[in-house]
């Protein structure tokens, strides 16, 4: 490492310490935008550590343009899919034929699935916003207890929030730790699906009824303007209007609504996308040393590598949502060119966070830090794992987001990755991501988000989303130590 300070570790401690605890004040207390807060964390650091401010500046700004060099597309173009899908009536589509081909006695599951599924390539309070109102619908027609179908959906969604790329946490934790998209895709939707199955349904379905809340509300309300929230913004573009009808095999009442194949198929097309050129670039050594194949099999081989990239994969999504959305609603292409630009107004904040929690990694690494934690988390008796999660779960319940946890875990274990080859790097993403989902309270904003749309008081929502996120967190950890004990 070449601009690496060499200083006393406790110097070292003492300045982590003390730039954290300046970045969860600068937070919680005083409300400054984290990517903000990081940049000043970085700037104390630097002083105490005499990393010096040039040095420190030069390390920030590499370690905010090589991260976003990598994601920024990604991001943006998840954004744009998932607006696709929210304002086309696409997520409407898959949550209503599901409910009818599973029927009402298993709601909790089928708002489980349509979660997960929605979830794989829609943001979590987009998807709230979508999900709620159908969640409630249902639950009022099947007359089931609300609680179940609500906190099944909603761990369907978090869990793909927390744990899949292309979401902007593990995408960025992906980049910084060198991990592999593909085969990260492949294990977050397996632990993913798990945990959440355990935090949802299950978990709901079998809570004795003396915990449960004595209210659940039956209409959803719009979020408070006063209360805390990272993404108050995509509600006026994408709350989608009135609740759903009480017919839950009906078609949604718009006629021109993309077909479930169409919206099926643009959500998981990428992620198919990149699984499949992940599984061909793992084969591309083996290949290169095989004389026998022909330049066909290696242009077939370069191919599938190019389709499989990120940007690539994601780029292709949109553009065959453009075509297949845009033709069965009637879009114009004015229409599509406003649908785009009403959904990235939100990522600019994403990307300032996710690229500032890399400037904030790589001066940790740059002083020397990353090191010392490396050292420092070798000499304790906790798996890596259970290492990582601790840092994500840290930085989460203190700031109250579930980025800024991943992306500063991220960067503090970075070292500890690159030094150790036993160490799963796709598990310690989602180890990390799995942390960042802890204990969600009232400074997180989503904890507000859930609150209004289901119309619980603060109490009610500690005791259900609260919970629910740390059940995931935990199902989701014991997941990957049963995976890492066993593979």
């Amino acid at each position: 490492m070449g601009n690496v300070v060499t200083i006393d570790d406790g110097r070292l401690l003492l300045g982590l310490v003390l730039a954290v605890v300046l970045l969860i004040v600068l937070i919680t207390k005083w409300r400054v935008a984290p990517y903000i807060a990081m940049l000043l964390a970085s700037v104390l650091l630097a002083l105490i550590t005499g990393l010096g401010l040039q040095t420190a500046s030069e390390a920030f700004a590499g370690g905010v343009g090589g991260l976003l060099a990598s994601t920024a597309l990604v991001i943006g173009f998840g954004a744009i899919l998932g607006s696709l899908l929210a304002e086309s009536g696409g997520a409407e589509v898959i949550a209503k034929r599901l409910a009818g081909l599973l029927g009402p006695q298993r709601l909790g599951w089928t708002m489980f699935l349509v979660g997960t599924l929605v979830g794989i390539g829609v943001w979590f309070t987009v998807g709230l916003v979508l999900l709620a109102p159908i969640a409630i619908t249902l639950a009022r027609v099947t007359r089931t207890n609300l609680l179940v179908p609500a906190c099944a959906m909603l761990a369907g969604l978090s869990a793909m929030h927390g744990l899949a790329p292309p979401h902007p946490g593990p995408l960025a934790a992906i980049e910084l730790l060198g991990a592999d998209v593909g085969r990260t895709i492949l294990w977050s939707l397996l632990v993913g699906i798990v945990a959440g199955a355990i935090a949802g349904p299950i978990y709901w379905m079998w809570m004795p009824r003396s915990l449960r809340p004595t209210h659940f509300a039956s209409a959803p309300s719009e979020p408070s303007p006063a209360e805390p929230s990272e993404a108050a913004p995509l509600v006026p573009d994408l709350i989608g209007g009135e609740p759903l009808g009480s017919d839950t095999d009906a078609e949604p009442s718009d006629s021109s609504a993309p077909s479930l194949a169409v919206a099926v198929g643009v959500l998981v097309l990428p992620v198919v996308l990149m699984i499949i050129g992940s599984a061909a670039e793992s084969l591309g050594t083996s290949l290169n040393a095989d004389e026998s194949v022909d330049t066909v099999g290696r242009s077939l081989w370069s191919g599938l590598v190019f389709l499989g990239d990120p940007t690539i994969a994601m780029l292709l999504g949109v553009l065959v949502a453009y075509a297949l959305i845009g033709k069965q609603r009637g879009y114009t292409t004015t229409e599509l060119s406003s649908i785009t630009e009403r959904s990235l107004y939100p990522v600019a904040n994403v990307l300032l966070i996710v690229g500032a929690g890399a400037g904030f990694s790589r001066v940790l690494i740059a002083s020397g830090v990353g090191d010392t934690i490396a050292e420092l988390a070798q000499q304790l008796p906790l798996p890596p794992l259970v290492f990582g999660w601790l840092m994500a779960a840290s930085v989460r319940v203190a700031t109250g987001s579930a980025t800024t946890a991943i992306t500063t875990a991220a960067g503090l274990v970075s070292v500890l990755v690159q030094q150790d080859d036993t160490i799963h790097r796709e598990w310690m993403v989602l180890a990390m991501g799995a942390g960042s989902l802890t204990l969600s309270h009232v400074n997180d904003g989503g904890f507000w988000f859930v609150k209004e749309y289901f119309g619980l008081t603060v109490q009610e929502t500690l005791r259900t989303w609260t919970v629910l996120e740390t059940v995931l967190s935990i199902a989701a950890l014991l997941c990957l130590l049963i995976l890492d004990a066993l593979v």
